[in-house]
């Protein structure tokens, strides 16, 4: 697992504003971390949900379907969050991003979180 790489994960009951259900999230976290996963006993990836309701903003990047991504999807840049690895399906990467995309996004979430 990667920064950039994109899995279904289980998001669980929807709470208020919340993202809920089984949905494409992509990694976020560092690539030292995602390598360490097996060897830290807090087993949590920060990703960020992905949506089919699709719209411009400046917290959001739009993402082609292609590979397994059945859907063009937009990247919630707002919506960040750590869940434990057992909600992941890591059997299957449904694609991964460009290194434009992956700039794009770093940007947002500097900008999201005024870094």
């Amino acid at each position: 697992m990667k920064r950039g790489d994109i899995y279904l994960v289980n998001f669980s009951k929807k709470y208020n504003s919340e993202f809920g259900k089984i949905r494409p999230a992509v990694v976020i976290q560092n690539d030292i971390a995602n390598r360490n996963i097996d060897k830290v006993d807090f087993k949590g990836i920060t990703v960020a949900p992905l949506t089919t309701r699709l719209y411009s903003s400046s917290v959001r990047l739009r993402v082609q379907a292609r590979d397994a991504l059945m859907q063009t999807s937009d990247i919630c840049i707002n919506e960040i969050c750590t869940l434990d690895m057992s909600r992941f399906d890591l059997t299957k990467c449904l694609t991964k991003l460009t290194e434009k995309e992956l700039l794009v996004m770093q940007q947002q979430l500097r900008t999201h979180l005024s870094l």
